[in-house]
């Protein structure tokens, strides 16, 4: 047997993987990554996206119990094949799966439902026994690759509910600590077995999430492989601790409370809302993300509040759809002017009219949202013109 594994031995597939764990990284598809950064990955996924997610995992979900309960079938088993890959395709495009190898994952679902597979899956199902001793070490090679093709939707189904309970999990995690004044790692561990352990938390967390009647909510029921693994990079010797997974929840929470152990932890940044990933015990509030609105980090921005004071001047001016439309309005009445249709006075009343409404729609949201459109088309503004009379 062999004591310890090259570095180079790891697999990445999503439905297995490893991940070597250091003092503060771990290593995925033999990239290096902070402790804590996928729970930051996961954490930012947008809610439209993560339904979306759930979508491809519920369809995988369909075929794989209808397969469980109906039993194999070529088209059945096609249908499966085209959900995963399908959502092998959508999870390549949001940032946590890409510390994943796509390829190898994508090729192993090809291999698993090719047309030669399912050629011996279907001699699966028409054997006659008695079987000789050569047949049956044959047929349980098959019947071995069958079930694993089997199970493929349900490990699917179970990495979209996995990333969305552990996304809702460390945001609200996240909001807890943040409202504590220390964030030391003794405190991170304190703020950890307060949330974890509070029945009604876990109550409301299992509640919020569409995986309460489906799978197991937010646990662990972890089976894992751990071995010792030296990485001889650039002859810097260091020995790593590999994990074997085969769910991505297991991982996910492996990685956050692997770094909460060596103080990395989410905050929200108070400029964008996005979570970022804390290092150190620095109190720091903001992330150093370029914010696409303002093209400067975020805490850069709330060192400089011009900055902010500036763009909303701006907008006020010429970005937000009520100005655009008042501007609109004001350039249609100022052609009727020059057109003659109005005189200096009528042109005056008009225009009063206007920054009327427009003023009114920057303090009224209601009449913003459910009037303002209505009070600036043209044929309004020329009845308060011209008086009740249409022209």
């Amino acid at each position: 047997m062999k004591f310890i594994e090259k570095i180079e031995d790891g697999i990445h597939n999503y439905n297995r993987f490893s991940a070597d764990f250091s003092d503060n990284s771990v290593r995925l598809n033999n990239k290096d990554y902070p402790l804590g950064a996928v729970s930051r990955m996961v954490a930012n996924i947008d809610a439209d996206t993560m339904t979306e997610l759930l979508t491809y995992g519920a369809k995988t979900k369909y075929y794989y119990e209808a397969i469980y309960f109906q039993g194999y079938s070529k088209e059945l088993f096609i249908k499966q094949k085209e959900s995963i890959l399908e959502m092998l395709d959508f999870m390549k495009t949001l940032e946590p799966f890409g510390c994943f190898d796509f390829e190898k994952s994508k090729q192993l679902v090809e291999s698993l439902y090719s047309e030669d597979e399912m050629k011996l899956y279907d001699e699966l199902m028409d054997i006659d026994q008695p079987l000789s001793e050569e047949e049956y070490l044959h047929y349980k090679d098959i019947d071995k690759r069958f079930q694993y093709a089997q199970a493929l939707g349900l490990v699917y189904s179970y990495i979209a509910i996995d990333t969305a309970n552990f996304a809702t999990a460390v945001q609200n995690f996240t909001m807890r600590l943040m409202e504590k004044n220390s964030r030391k790692k003794s405190d991170l561990a304190q703020a950890a077995n307060e949330f974890f352990n509070d029945d009604l938390t876990m109550f409301y967390l299992m509640k919020s999430n569409p995986a309460e009647n489906l799978m197991r909510g937010f646990s662990v029921n972890s089976i894992q492989t751990t071995v010792p693994v030296i990485d001889t990079t650039n002859d810097n010797f260091k020995i790593l601790r590999r994990i074997y997974f085969s769910r991505m929840m297991d991982f996910y929470v492996t990685d956050f409370f692997e770094g909460l152990r060596h103080g990395h932890y989410l905050w929200q940044c108070q400029i964008c809302g996005r979570y970022f990933l804390m290092t150190s015990a620095h109190r720091q509030l903001y992330c150093d993300e370029v914010n696409p609105e303002y093209n400067v980090p975020c805490k850069y921005v709330a060192k400089h509040p011009e900055i902010t004071k500036q763009k909303m001047d701006f907008q006020n001016k010429t970005v937000t759809p009520n100005h655009l439309l008042w501007k609109r309005r004001d350039n249609a009445i100022r052609k009727r002017k020059s057109r003659g249709k109005y005189s200096d006075s009528e042109f005056a009343m008009a225009r009063d009219y206007i920054n009327r409404c427009y003023e009114r729609s920057q303090i009224d949201f209601d009449y913003a949202k459910n009037q303002y459109k209505k009070d600036m088309e043209l044929e309004v503004i020329d009845k308060e013109v011209f008086g009740l009379s249409d022209v």
